[in-house]
């Protein structure tokens, strides 16, 4: 088992890392053409609330005392464990989704 601080720097890695591919979503969203951009945005949003959720159980488990440190970390674990999962799985779709628009898109000036 880890401890606390080491829990929580994971999580925190986390969700920086989680933080900078929404970033260079949000980038590439701005450099999308204005029928492509909805659909990124949408996906950049999903993403967001996931990215919330995350954040506010890495602020619980940071504000518990150690007594209930044991019982939010069963909790914790197995919320990071869905929103982990969830989040590849967004991330996946949205870079399926765009590879085949523009493959879309490069076809019409094929």
């Amino acid at each position: 088992m880890s401890t606390k601080d080491e829990y929580l720097a994971k999580l925190k890695t986390q969700l920086d890392s989680w933080q900078a591919e929404v970033g260079e979503l949000e980038a590439k969203a701005s450099d999308a053409m204005d029928d492509l951009k909805p659909e990124i945005d949408e996906q950049i949003a999903n993403l967001k609330v996931k990215f919330a959720e995350g954040e506010v159980k890495f602020n619980e488990l940071a504000d518990a005392t150690e007594e209930a440190w044991e019982e939010l970390k069963v909790d914790a674990e197995a919320t990071y464990n869905k929103l982990v999962g969830e989040f590849k799985e967004d991330i996946q779709e949205a870079v399926v989704e765009a590879q085949g628009l523009f493959a879309k898109i490069k076809s019409l000036f094929s």
